[in-house]
């Protein structure tokens, strides 16, 4: 393919080949499919790229399509260009990658810390605990053990208690 004044943009991860003269897009690129790209050697007119595809593999292997272009001019200037968009589009990828680290640590962080405060929470509230169990016992100091309640009775059980001493105490005498 022959592009007169062709200009490399980069756009949203994308190379587009645009010819100036006729002002239209030829190609496009994405920049994270682009593996290799370099100038021709002997021939100065002639630079390409090779892509991996996004289609399929063929036995297990990932496959590749090769694009070679020609131009008048600026073909150094392309290659260069590429190699910068993808420096970019690395170092960004990078920091994106370190910005998403950081917030899982600070999430991590705030997790551990929520649970620290329950397990604060926790030991407070048996410590409390503890404190009760504690006063209870200072208050019921015999321990419970052999203790008999006297219940008061009511006033007719009284009643006939005092006619039953009554009849003993004529009965021992």
């Amino acid at each position: 393919m022959a592009y007169d004044d062709t200009l490399l943009n980069l756009k949203d991860a994308q190379i587009l080949l645009v010819n100036l003269e006729a002002q239209n897009l030829k190609q496009k690129f994405p920049l994270p499919n682009v593996v290799l790209y370099a100038t021709h050697q002997e021939t100065k007119r002639l630079f390409g790229f090779v892509l991996k595809t996004s289609g399929g593999r063929v036995d297990n292997r990932q496959t590749s399509i090769c694009y070679i272009f020609e131009s008048n001019n600026e073909r150094e200037k392309i290659c260069d260009s590429v190699g910068l968009a993808k420096q970019i589009a690395f170092h960004a990828e990078l920091d994106q990658k370190a910005s998403e680290k950081a917030e899982e640590i600070e999430r991590v962080k705030d997790k551990q810390q929520k649970e620290l405060s329950k397990q604060k929470q926790i030991k407070k509230d048996l410590q409390e605990q503890s404190r009760l169990i504690a006063a209870s016992s200072r208050s019921n100091p015999s321990g419970g053990e052999g203790q008999f309640v006297v219940l008061r009775s009511s006033q007719s059980e009284d009643s006939n208690l005092g006619e039953d001493r009554k009849k003993k105490r004529e009965s021992e005498t």
